[in-house]
């Protein structure tokens, strides 16, 4: 195997071990938001708008900054990032009432499996569209 090829393993590895620790971060206080929002009588659908509003405030700048190291022009990464985030919660929009109400799951486990399905995409998507190397200006564009 080339050296290239081998690097190009090593730093994906590196990547997905950076994402999945911010993501455990995330979900943990996602998911302590929204259990906390379920206790106080919130209806689940409710408490998923909120809980996404509130999360997304802080989960860009670390997956920017930490998982991805973008540098990239910071509103285009906003934009981008918003919509593969909207993809995901479009979906926890869909899946969590399909378990709740048709498969009977409770509202915070049908959240969780639907949160599990979607951070596997959403790592692809923002390595390829929202924080891709292409979306990074190139040397030559980089005044000296």
């Amino acid at each position: 195997m080339p050296k290239s090829s081998v690097r190009g393993l090593a730093d994906l590895f590196w990547v997905l071990v950076r994402y999945y620790s911010v993501a455990a971060v995330v979900a943990a206080v996602y998911l302590g938001l929204y259990a906390l929002l379920l206790a106080i009588g919130v209806h689940y659908y409710v408490a998923i708008v909120i809980t996404q509003a509130i999360t997304i405030i802080w989960a860009f700048p670390v997956y920017r900054r930490f998982v991805f190291r973008s540098r990239g022009a910071l509103g285009a990464d906003f934009l981008r990032f918003i919509t593969v985030w909207g993809g995901g919660m479009v979906a926890g929009f869909l899946l969590t009432p399909l378990l709740v109400e048709v498969f009977g799951v409770d509202p915070f486990w049908a959240q969780l499996a639907t949160m599990v399905l979607v951070s596997v995409l959403s790592f692809v998507f923002h390595r390829l569209f929202t924080f891709s190397k292409k979306s990074e200006p190139s040397k030559s564009e980089v005044a000296p």
